[in-house]
């Protein structure tokens, strides 16, 4: 994540070239504004700092900005967006950036941005060489916890670890890919802005502001309904419809839910570590580790069976034999 580098970055100990990669532009954007913040006088952004984003930016323009002095301020910060596509610009422009960055001035600064960065190619090996490579993944579970405490330290206020957890799974930051630290942040700052009166974020609270999430609530179905708590698997069916939830959406989250509890438990088998199956079935890391706790209990056959019986309810509802509250009531009873 380059949470070190965010937290030491000091005027004195700056780079001539930088280059930052990875999806979590929340915190590329980030480091950027603390290196800009570092390295420039106060008020002098307007003359020394420059930033490109087209597609057919000049790059001798670009290599003369960098080899001109900064006006009143010790540094000048030269920036080329990730809309420049490094990986597509030419020869000629590769060759004028890479001249530069084996004698770059010792008064600029260069951020480049490539955030899908092809290592085969020659401009990379040569940005490995000669710049400072800061990658910006997604954060991990616990690089995530870790993140979300310090930003609502900053903002004085803090929440238990049960609510914390329950925050995460909310997110979606782990499960769905798409989902970034600003959108985290972004919510983050909606618990803060309800919460603005007292300093302690509650599970009430964090209900208000963030309900749980069909995705989530389809785990705890299943669970309740597998362990033999039918009664409390169909009181949370009764909710799902006051939420809007239609029976067939419902059903349709049942089934593809476990069916990914039949695909780990069988690529398991084969795959020992979490981490190939994630890979595997092109899903997060997280997700698997959350689906294998669920797959442990329960047997493959009965899970196929289940599977078996969906598809028939399935093609009743499809064709009009059973009414769609029926067959899903019906079926969560079969489980």
């Amino acid at each position: 994540m380059n949470n070190k580098f965010l937290q030491e970055i000091k005027p004195d100990q700056l780079d001539s070239v930088y280059l930052m990669t990875g999806p979590e532009k929340f915190l590329s954007d980030k480091a950027e504004k603390k290196i800009i913040s570092a390295a420039l006088t106060a008020g002098m952004e307007a003359v020394n700092l420059s930033s490109y984003t087209e597609k057919n930016t000049d790059f001798s323009a670009v290599i003369a900005n960098c080899e001109t002095l900064p006006l009143l301020s010790d540094k000048r910060v030269i920036i080329l967006q990730d809309s420049i596509d490094l990986g597509k610009i030419s020869a000629a422009n590769s060759e004028l950036l890479l001249a530069y960055m084996e004698k770059p001035l010792a008064s600029t600064i260069l951020i480049l941005h490539w955030e899908k960065p092809d290592k085969r190619k020659k401009i990379y090996k040569s940005l490995d060489k000669y710049a400072t490579v800061l990658e910006f993944t997604k954060l991990s579970p616990s690089e995530l916890k870790d993140w979300v405490s310090s930003e609502l330290l900053n903002r004085e206020k803090k929440m238990n670890q049960a609510v914390l957890d329950n925050f995460i799974a909310r997110s979606m930051y782990l499960t769905n890919e798409a989902a970034s630290l600003e959108s985290v942040d972004h919510l983050i700052n909606q618990l803060c802005d309800f919460c603005a009166d007292k300093e302690t974020i509650t599970e009430n609270d964090l209900a208000q502001v963030l309900p749980e999430s069909i995705e989530e609530g389809i785990f705890r179905l299943i669970d309740y309904a597998m362990s033999g708590d039918k009664g409390k698997a169909l009181l949370m069916l009764g909710q799902f419809y006051l939420e809007g939830e239609s029976p067939f959406g419902v059903f349709s989250l049942l089934l593809r839910q476990i069916r990914q509890l039949i695909q780990v438990k069988v690529i398991g088998q084969k795959l020992k570590k979490p981490n190939l199956i994630a890979k595997e079935m092109k899903i997060s890391l997280y997700l698997v580790n959350k689906i294998l706790g669920n797959a442990r209990k329960y047997s493959i056959n009965h899970l196929l069976d289940l599977m078996t019986a969906g598809a028939d309810y399935d093609y009743q509802m499809k064709s009009g034999e059973i009414d769609q509250n029926m067959a899903l009531e019906l079926f969560i009873l079969k489980m």
